[in-house]
């Protein structure tokens, strides 16, 4: 079961926080053996259930008609380790930065701005799942409002796949 997670002051993502921005952790127990965060990131993020996969393609469809960035099918597919770690995985959650202990993945839109981390905390014993917003306007602001029911129990589900992590992450 996912638990909220103090996010670290230290982690990528504060790099990008300021006063007013949306910060969401959730963790889970860390898999032993577990592997990078390359490797939990396909593992835990890049494996979404199929509903969650559904509630992204509606999502999809209702928002061109407003001009947003919207994700196909190949911006959901699971990258390599490879990828991740050469930061060259494009699209609606490309990759920012990756580090042996976490992927900071996501895009910046007119709406709003988001960034997804994959924080692998050996010290904690824990692998946590943040997520940083920024809304630019008040549709961005209403966007995260509405969404944010949806974005907690899919990360939760998606969090759930690391407790079940017996798979082995190849390149």
């Amino acid at each position: 079961m996912a638990k909220a997670f103090r996010y670290p002051p230290d982690g990528a993502l504060m790099g990008y926080f300021s006063e007013g921005d949306f910060l969401d952790s959730q963790s889970v127990p860390l898999p032993h053996p577990a592997p990078d965060a390359a490797g939990l990131t396909i593992a835990i993020f890049f494996n979404m259930p199929g509903w969650a996969r559904v509630l992204l393609g509606l999502r999809n469809l209702l928002m061109t008609p407003f001009g947003l960035k919207t994700g196909s099918e190949s911006d959901i597919a699971p990258p390599t380790v490879e990828q991740i770690n050469s930061c060259s995985y494009s699209g609606i959650f490309a990759v920012h930065s990756a580090t042996p202990t976490e992927v900071i993945l996501g895009t910046d839109d007119k709406h709003l701005d988001f960034r997804v981390s994959i924080l692998k905390d050996e010290a904690a014993d824990c692998v946590s799942l943040s997520t940083w917003v920024r809304p630019h306007n008040l549709f961005g602001r209403a966007y995260l409002a509405v969404i944010y029911p949806f974005h907690r129990l899919i990360v939760a589900r998606c969090l759930a796949n690391a407790q079940k992590l017996g798979l082995t992450v190849s390149d």
